[in-house]
């Protein structure tokens, strides 16, 4: 896996640069369905948040990822190019055909051996291995409560590994944001490098 800047651990909840309430913790809310995959992968999106410059930072030949929430795989199967031949990339999500959209463009695009299609349970992600990059992108504020997904992801990932969060601007507030930051410390992620951009907020967090 590549590296990145030296962390430094998630400040307290004093030095945060805004409190949130509890109640402005991210709520789970619907998760987009299968009718809407176009939605999720189209030319339009791919102009706005291109999938390999966003991740080839991240990523080494060889390196197995974790595609959490992969929806129609907008970044599934760029993830495979980017492991090559001797990676694996885990594509997960909640819905069985939005899965069966991954499998069928992977196979097309000569990706197939590279992509490893799990359906997981809504409250568990059900895997037993550890990744070098885990993605959770836009889906975060899906889940009925990230910070026990915060906990189970922490056992997915290799003791150098990153997990990228990202959430859009549009269902997830800057203070609810905050709030996962503070689930994340507490379940003993190191923020490593904030990341995000007009449409997103994110972070860059590690066991290390």
């Amino acid at each position: 896996m590549k590296s990145d800047q030296p962390g430094t651990r998630i400040p307290e909840r004093g030095n945060l640069m805004e409190k949130a309430m509890p109640s402005r913790r991210i709520k789970a809310g619907r998760v987009c369905p299968y009718q809407a995959a176009f939605l999720l992968d189209n030319w339009i999106r791919r102009l706005l948040q291109p999938p390999r410059r966003i991740l080839a930072p991240f990523i080494a030949p060889g390196d197995t990822v974790i595609d959490l929430g992969c929806g129609p795989g907008f970044f599934t199967l760029p993830l495979a190019r980017l492991t090559g031949p001797e990676g694996k990339v885990l594509a997960v999500d909640l819905q069985a055909r939005m899965l069966a959209r991954v499998r069928r463009k992977a196979e097309r695009q000569g990706l197939a051996d590279r992509i490893v299609c799990h359906q997981c349970l809504p409250d568990r992600i059900g895997l037993s291995l550890q990744a070098d990059f885990i993605l959770a992108w836009y889906m975060m504020h899906e889940t009925p409560d990230p910070a026990r997904l915060l906990q189970e992801l922490r056992t997915l990932l290799k003791g150098d590994g990153r997990l990228l969060v990202v959430e859009p601007k549009a269902h997830v507030s800057r203070a609810a944001f905050v709030a996962l930051l503070e689930d994340a410390r507490a379940a003993g992620w190191i923020h490593h490098v904030p990341f995000g951009g007009l449409l997103s907020r994110g972070v860059l967090l590690g066991l290390a």
